[in-house]
């Protein structure tokens, strides 16, 4: 999977943001819970065009 890091200064903080992007890979599916505890934000993307894409993200 991609993944990218920054960092960002948000409320005169240094902050690390980081994305992980696993395509909804079935392969991932018991190791993104491992993420959870150390995450403040999730981002859930979908197509606005694709209706099984929004379907997937509604099931993971």
């Amino acid at each position: 999977f991609d993944n990218y890091s920054a960092t960002v200064k948000v409320d005169g903080k240094m902050v690390t943001l980081g994305l992980w992007d696993t395509a909804g890979q079935e392969e991932y599916n018991r190791l993104r819970p491992l993420a959870y505890p150390n995450c403040d934000v999730f981002l859930i993307v979908f197509s606005v065009i694709e209706p099984s894409s929004f379907v997937n993200a509604r099931k993971k």
